[in-house]
């Protein structure tokens, strides 16, 4: 349902979904949004055991989006390869504010 709205979405510039669970599921349809939406800049997405599995599917859409300046990432449940992808997805994106 998130996912949904957020693809629609043209006006909301922040999402905060941070401890809703959302888990991988959640975060490959927010991932889904990401690909399309062009108008949000901030991302709470912490403390929602995404794991790896939601982080390559955040990191595949945030190297698509060049919209999103911020993403909170914090407490995910992530091991090195989810923490790689998200930090590979936004290297060099100038003034992007990752948190992890």
């Amino acid at each position: 349902a998130i996912g949904e709205a957020l693809a629609d979405n043209g006006v909301l510039t922040s999402l905060n979904v941070g401890g809703n669970r959302i888990g991988a599921t959640g975060a490959t349809a927010i991932a889904e949004a990401l690909r399309v939406n062009g108008v949000l800049t901030t991302l709470d997405i912490s403390y929602n055991k995404i794991g790896d599995k939601g982080a390559k599917a955040i990191g595949g859409a945030l190297a698509v989006n060049g919209v999103l300046k911020s993403i909170d990432f914090r407490a995910n449940g992530l091991g090195e390869e989810g923490e790689t992808v998200i930090r590979d997805a936004v290297s060099g994106r100038e003034g992007f504010k990752l948190d992890m």
